[in-house]
């Protein structure tokens, strides 16, 4: 156990399947036993999204609990912080502290990949000199893309968000044709006029980025049920368990919340210690928690029923400035029908928390954020779309804008409000 800020603070780290991660000298980080000796009545456990490592995924950590420490007041020392550290990835072209305007060698890219698929190193190589030399063969490409589609390995866990699968089936030139539009670095003439395939290899590498994070999110949703769930559900002390607030940003937003499913079954409504969820950008499906799936009304979403293991408020921040989730998420996904539908029916087909909230019947309730010190309403058991726009705003990369922009004191407001710990 450490401290940020005067708030305990505790690291739990996991596999990519949801077993703790003990090889390294991590695991469950002392949490259990430090619950179990008391004096913790509020947890807060927040997750990272992609990220390139688990040194940003601490900065992150240390930056949002730093905030949180500073408004929590006389609570402070009931309190406790915890971070959760996954195998995810970030591509370096994506990184807003290191992107340039020059994309990586496919060399590059996928050495920076290989920490978050172990085992397929191989694969990882011979694509990275596909990208590189560029042949002008289509057999090559075939082979790049099976070896793309090969580091998916991870099932989805929701029907609504499972659009970029499409990549996954579709034949090559189609899914490289797809992706290259979506390319934030195109190929310039001279290439093209060098290797008339240039274009195919950007759809190739936006292939790559695609199925690359595809995997992530499935992951992220797999770590949530199968093993933050479970580590939550069994912490308790002299008292009982804790009061749990969950806060996830990004892919992290899906795990936190797949972590409601992974809860024992009985743990719902007052008898359930989650007390609070709030989704900072979220990079998976509006649809998720929909009892009827708004373009499906005979399905629902994958966690249906399950705001009902958070006794109190549900927040989802949404920005129209996240590139990602706002553009390139829903782009990802509209290989899958894009024969039959419109581009507006598309973008909302496959839209993500992070550019509007929760997308359910009955509506939720819509909130601007509000500057620390500025009262909110939450109500227990309540959906609420938290309109960020004024805060999260900074365009940090051409690839994400403003999706990372969320080190900011009134996005922890929120939280602390949602707790019902606001002084």
């Amino acid at each position: 156990m450490t401290d940020i800020n005067g708030l305990a603070y505790y690291e739990v780290d996991f596999n990519a399947d949801g077993t703790l991660d003990t090889a390294t000298g991590g695991g469950d980080g002392g949490l259990p036993a430090a619950v179990a000796a008391g004096g913790i009545t509020d947890l807060f456990v927040l997750s990272h999204g992609w990220n390139n490592g688990v040194n940003s995924a601490r900065d992150l950590y240390q930056a949002m609990f730093g905030l949180l420490a500073d408004q929590l007041g006389a609570h402070l020392s009931s309190c406790a912080a915890v971070g959760i550290i996954w195998p995810s990835l970030l591509f370096p072209d994506d990184d807003p502290a290191t992107a340039t305007p020059v994309p990586s060698t496919g060399a590059q890219l996928t050495a920076a990949l290989s920490p978050a698929f172990p085992g397929q190193q191989q694969q990882l190589a011979t694509m990275g000199r596909l990208l590189d030399q560029q042949p002008q063969d289509p057999a090559k490409l075939t082979e790049f893309h099976r070896l793309a589609a090969g580091l998916v390995t991870t099932p989805p866990l929701g029907v609504e968000d499972t659009g970029e699968a499409a990549l996954l089936t579709a034949d090559t030139a189609t899914a490289f044709g797809h992706a290259a539009a979506m390319a934030p670095h195109v190929a310039t003439g001279a290439q093209g006029i060098g290797n008339p395939f240039a274009g195919l290899w950007s759809g190739g590498r936006e292939v790559l980025r695609t199925l690359s994070y595809y995997e992530m999110k499935n992951r992220a949703g797999v770590v949530g049920q199968n093993g933050l769930g479970p580590l939550l559900g069994g912490l308790t002390g002299p008292s009982g368990a804790p009061r749990i607030h969950l806060m996830g940003h990004s892919f992290g937003a899906r795990l936190v919340s797949y972590s409601l499913a992974g809860l024992p079954g009985n743990r719902t409504g007052a008898a359930s210690p989650v007390k609070s969820l709030t989704l900072i950008q979220g990079a998976f499906s509006h649809f998720t928690f929909a009892s009827s799936l708004l373009f499906d009304p005979s399905r629902p979403g994958g966690l249906a029923g399950d705001g009902s293991r958070v006794d109190g408020p549900l927040l989802a921040t949404f920005s129209s400035a996240d590139r990602a989730v706002g553009w390139w998420y829903p782009m990802a996904s509209m290989l899958a029908g894009q024969d039959s539908e419109s581009a507006a029916d598309l973008m909302f087909r496959w839209g993500a928390m992070g550019h509007d909230g929760y997308q359910q019947t009955p509506t939720p309730t819509g909130v601007v954020m509000q500057q620390q010190g500025k009262p909110y309403d939450f109500g227990p058991g309540c959906f609420y779309d938290l309109d960020a726009n004024a805060v999260i705003c900074a365009n940090q990369s051409t690839f994400s804008g403003a999706h990372s922009d969320i080190r900011h004191p009134e996005v922890l407001w929120a939280v602390v409000c949602a707790a019902g710990l606001a002084a």
